[in-house]
């Protein structure tokens, strides 16, 4: 039986049935036979992984072996031992419907032409490949063989090249795709019982592909929130004369959206993105250093479809270290792999610093030869830095060397400072005059009571300047504050979340943020939250993003509830933010305080400068809710109770302060949560 899954009338709906039709051809009769399951999958999905659409995937799993022609004119010089059967697959197949003056091989590469730059079709098919595999294990299914192949319908099957690859061309059969598995053992055929056969399942469980096609033609569905921010996005905010001169002026001056948490300054990168990617037909490139935004950031962009890396205009969001990364890589300076890469990070930076400043001492431009190497990496017409106050000199330098500064746009979040403890000043290395900086002073996230609250206790942390205006449209807003533990009382968090459920949101529009004491690191391989943990065992599905290879995809389901490590919290924001251990945090923070290595005043205060630190700090978990802000602490006597408490009294009708007894010390207690 052959199936074709996926939306009829696109292009990839109509390749499936091109390609059923080779099946049939080479197989006569698999359509008809009811224990054969041919599953070809067209315009798939693979929510929460970098590469989100896949072009074909077919999975071939066969009640009896069925051989792979020969080609033709080649039948009559085989004997029964060249023949290889097949008993399963898995192909992810990229298509590419240009013509043969658009297709361009080296080797056994192939590079297909989007306006004046090549672009790899190999590298993309190779990130499909791995983003199936991926998505079985973001969903905890056993992964089996999966192969990648490259389709050019358009390009003569002579013109392709005479090496072993994986590329077919126009007149390719099913016995050509057969055949580019075998010549490139990827499943290796096996001997079994003196036949050579191909099964890319069998160290998977084939009943699980019923259920991961259900999952690659599933549609991510809107919460409440998710509508908001679309819709924020996507409205045409350029045509507000407000902010008409900032597409007016792209590309002719560094812009600068500058401002405190809350007060909108991703949501501007990302509505003036979508404004070039819509009106501009212009490719974004969107950097930041938090894997948890990188995420949530990606996912959004996935509801909104705007477009994937390898088209014509984009948006694309990755991690500062992703690109440096890239720019090491194609200057020759490393052979690391990405994890090694990032523990020498700053020696390859400097490498790289001085390799771009050679090439510009020569009068030459390094990026034209970078876009020539990797149009998808380094073909970029604007680049949007978020929380550019907190990226380190080096890598501004960088940036600037490849590209012109008037070609960025910045969110500078004051003293929002993670990476380290100096504000990085991106104006102090260019001309002044080619620049704006718009300073944002109005909450857009927090509710005005909320507003009124992170007020109150910055003046109570003695934090100097700390100001954020209330919008008056957005009124309303609540603080709960919770002395005890939080993981030990099932019923408040129940109520919590049936709290969530009558404002009309999901439990992906929650977030969860959690002291480095509730993250369990034994093992690096399976990092875990204690809470998240918790929550499933309470029957709760949960987004566990402390775990790296979970933080490195985005949550597909509504009822996922979200945990983050307060390290990773800046730049995303709930409906209802819950903060545990917010006084553990304090400690952390302050304890973690380094003073800097040169300073010009002869006399310093550091027990005060490690206050105002892990202040500072308390102040970014404090500022990602809209609606509903719970804050849990372990003790009444500790310092931030006291700061809390005389916040809530100068805010009577926001916060509610709440107590649940601590139980008796016992193994499965949660420390400090």
């Amino acid at each position: 039986m052959i199936s074709i899954i996926g939306p009829e009338g696109t292009s990839e709906y109509n390749y499936a049935c091109r390609l059923r039709d080779l099946i049939l051809e080479a197989w006569p009769g698999v359509d008809e036979d009811t224990l054969d399951d041919i599953r070809i999958v067209a315009a798939a999905k693979c929510y929460g992984q970098a590469t989100t659409d896949i072009d074909l995937i077919v999975f071939v799993i066969l009640s009896k072996l069925r051989p792979i022609p020969f080609s033709e004119g080649k039948a009559e010089d085989k004997t029964e031992k060249d023949i290889v059967y097949v008993k399963s697959l898995c192909l992810t197949i990229e298509l590419k419907s240009h013509y043969q003056d658009g297709v361009v091989f080296d080797g056994n590469q192939a590079k297909v032409r989007y306006g004046n730059h090549l672009h790899s079709a190999t590298e993309q098919a190779h990130k499909q490949q791995a983003a199936l595999r991926n998505f079985y294990e973001q969903h905890k299914l056993k992964v089996p063989y999966v192969t990648d192949l490259i389709w050019l319908p358009n390009v003569p099957q002579t013109y392709m090249p005479e090496v072993i690859s994986n590329i077919l061309g126009d007149k390719a059969t099913w016995g050509d795709f057969l055949r580019r598995v075998v010549n490139l053992n990827k499943p290796r055929p096996e001997l079994v019982a003196g036949i050579q056969e191909i099964n890319a399942f069998s160290r998977a469980n084939a009943k699980q592909t019923a259920q991961i096609v259900d999952l690659l033609t599933k549609r991510i569905e809107l919460s409440s929130l998710d509508r908001l921010k679309v819709e924020r996005i996507s409205r045409n905010r350029a045509r507000q004369s407000s902010e008409r001169q900032y597409m007016e002026k792209m590309g002719s001056q560094l812009l600068i959206f500058k401002g405190r948490g809350g007060t909108g300054k991703t949501l501007r990168l990302l509505q003036l993105a979508h404004d070039l990617y819509t009106e501009q037909d212009a490719r974004v490139l969107i950097l930041t250093y938090n894997k948890s935004l990188v995420a949530d950031l990606q996912r959004l962009f996935a509801l909104i479809g705007a477009g994937s890396g390898h088209a014509r205009h984009t948006i694309v969001i990755k991690t500062v270290h992703s690109f440096l990364y890239r720019v090491a890589q194609y200057s020759e300076i490393t052979h690391a792999k990405p994890e090694q890469f990032i523990t020498q990070i700053d020696k390859h930076k400097q490498k790289a610093l001085q390799h771009l400043r050679r090439i510009r001492s020569q009068q030459q431009d390094p990026l034209e030869t970078f876009i020539a190497a990797s149009p998808e990496h380094f073909n970029w017409d604007y680049i949007f830095i978020d929380e550019a106050q907190d990226w380190p000199e080096d890598e501004r330098d960088l940036l600037f060397l490849l590209y012109d500064f008037r070609r960025f746009v910045l969110a500078d979040g004051v003293d929002q400072m993670v990476r380290g403890g100096y504000h990085t000043h991106w104006r102090d290395v260019i001309n002044k005059q080619h620049s704006q900086v718009v300073t944002l002073r109005k909450s857009l996230r927090l509710k005005a009571g909320l507003c009124q609250f992170a007020h109150a206790v910055a003046r109570q942390l003695d934090l100097p300047n700390w100001q954020l205006e209330p919008d008056d449209d957005m009124y309303g807003g609540r603080v709960i504050i919770l002395e005890g533990l939080y993981a030990e009382e099932r019923s408040f968090h129940d109520q919590i979340m049936n709290l969530a459920q009558h404002s009309n949101n999901h439990p992906i529009d929650m977030l969860f943020c959690v002291p480095p004491s509730l993250v369990n690191k034994e093992n690096p391989k399976n990092v875990y939250s204690h809470v998240a943990r918790r929550f499933q065992k309470w029957g709760y599905n949960t987004w566990d993003g402390t775990a790296d290879q979970v933080r490195s995809s985005y949550p597909t389901n509504l009822d996922q509830i979200r945990v983050v490590q307060y390290e990773s919290c800046r730049g995303l924001e709930g409906w209802m933010c819950v903060n545990l251990g917010f006084d553990e945090l304090y400690d952390y923070k302050k304890q973690k305080y380094a003073p800097p290595a040169q300073t010009t005043f002869e006399f310093r205060d550091e027990e005060r400068e490690a206050h105002l630190f892990a202040a500072s700090w308390l102040m970014i978990p404090l500022t990602r809710a809209i609606d509903t802000l719970v804050i849990q602490i372990r003790s009444a006597d500790h310092y931030i109770a006291q700061v809390l408490k005389a916040a809530a009294q100068e805010c009577p009708d926001v916060v509610e302060w709440r107590k649940v007894a601590l139980p008796e010390p016992t193994q499965n207690a949660l420390p400090n949560a």
